[in-house]
């Protein structure tokens, strides 16, 4: 199976596991409106959802809750899936196993019935008393992985409002008929409504858990091919002295013959100058086929060696400890799944390998980025084009120091170094040496 194939199918599981959630929540509520409907003398408003479970198709209630449960934990799987590159194995674990707790409160809840009151009453806390903490938890160890941060927000709300649903649970009847279990005053309203905020939660980690495994585009904005492509060839053809500084630079990271791969070279220009230098091996890869074009025609041109290639630098089609160094210039800002990028950099460099990863700093002024544009020796309408690109969005989708430091923490490296020169940063990173 090629390896977009593969990619494609853990997607789709993912998603499928995810939505079992939405199957849970239609489950248990259709299960207690119907069952409650057809028990004679049964009140939805005073008399608990447990109550259901024993007595007259006690074990439709009983098999409803176990189903609920079961989605929910199938849910919960494939949200586990979605966030196990974005968190750290430990904080990865315990996010699971905090939402795994309700989940296995409706199992224990379907399996107990209200004939062990105890027992029973533990499970229905579990299920929907327990979401309280593991939740607000759950949120807090989200907040940190890219992409999920404002879904980890929105789950510390669920402390407070459980809470405030829990307080008008408790407050519904008197504590000896709360005790008993058999209900009375609005018993049953308070406790459905619970159960149905506790659902929803569930729901909204499913949703998003499915909305992310949409295959997105690979890059932010417009597509560079075409005319696009072409004219950001032209105007930076004349950068060639800063082009080879740049090799310069990383040829004195690489071994005799080493292997080099360039993601989103573009034009394919510091590829072009790199394979000039030395007896190296350069491989460039790009999403764009106009650019994939352009940059073999310019090799050709120039005489240089160089393999330029179609493809995705979150899905690289390459094996694991390819190259020696992973370079990107001006291109990362633009990726739509930069942690997916920094982890295939990681598996394709060799152990001891190295990455730079050289583009746009958030902080640069126009001040700043004037004269860099003015340098380039552009048309009058080409430099107020390309500074305006620079404005509006360049700089928009740059990363802060911050940003970018805290995005290579989450990835396979787990620790860079950042610097900054001019209107740009440097981000070097390194794969560890294999241990003898």
């Amino acid at each position: 199976m090629a390896p977009n194939e593969a990619t494609s199918g853990a997607r789709r599981l993912t998603a499928g596991l995810a939505s079992a959630a939405f199957a849970g929540f239609i489950l248990c509520n259709l299960a207690w409106l119907v069952l409650g409907l057809l028990r004679p003398g049964y009140s939805m408003v005073s008399r608990p959802v447990s109550a259901l479970g024993v007595g007259p198709h006690g074990v439709w209630m009983d098999a409803a809750f176990v189903l609920t449960g079961s989605s929910l934990a199938a849910s919960v799987a494939g949200l586990s899936r979605a966030i196990s590159g974005h968190l750290r194995p430990l904080a990865h674990a315990a996010c699971t196993a905090l939402l795994l707790v309700s989940p296995i409160g409706f199992v224990w809840t379907g399996l107990v019935t209200m004939d062990s009151l105890t027992l029973h009453t533990l499970g229905a806390q579990l299920a929907i008393g327990a979401p309280l903490v593991t939740l607000p938890l759950a949120g807090l160890l989200l907040r940190p992985a890219q992409g999920w941060r404002r879904l980890g927000n929105g789950l510390l709300l669920a402390g407070p409002l459980t809470l405030a649903l829990l307080v008008g649970f408790i407050e519904s009847v008197p504590r000896a008929q709360l005790l008993s279990g058999v209900g009375g005053g609005r018993f049953g309203l308070w406790q459905r409504a619970l159960g149905v905020e506790v659902l929803a939660w569930y729901l909204a980690l499913a949703w998003a858990t499915m909305r992310r495994q949409r295959v997105p585009k690979p890059y932010k904005g417009p597509a560079m091919e075409g005319f696009i492509a072409s004219w950001y060839a032209r105007n930076t053809r004349g950068d060639v002295r800063e082009y080879r500084a740049c090799a310069e630079a990383l040829a004195k990271q690489l071994p005799a013959g080493g292997r080099v791969l360039e993601v989103a070279p573009g034009p394919g220009y510091l590829a072009i100058e790199l394979a000039r230098l030395g007896d190296y091996r350069v491989t460039g890869l790009d999403i764009s086929r106009t650019f994939v074009q352009i940059a073999q025609e310019n090799a050709r041109a120039a005489g240089a060696a160089v393999d330029f290639r179609h493809g995705n630098a979150s899905q690289m089609p390459f094996a694991d400890a390819t190259f020696d160094l992973v370079a990107c210039r001006a291109a990362f800002k633009n990726f739509s799944d930069p942690l997916g990028a920094l982890n295939e950099v990681h598996r394709v460099l060799k152990p001891g390998g190295r990455a730079s990863i050289l583009d746009l700093r958030k902080e640069a002024t126009r001040e700043e980025i004037a004269p860099y544009v003015d340098e380039m020796k552009l048309s009058p309408v080409s430099a107020l084009f390309t500074k305006l690109t620079f404005r509006f969005f360049l700089t928009k989708n740059a990363y802060t120091r911050e940003a970018i430091e805290r995005l290579a923490a989450q990835s396979r490296f787990g620790a860079c170094e950042v610097v900054s020169r001019g209107i740009e940063f440097d981000l070097r990173l390194a794969k560890p040496a294999a241990s003898a």
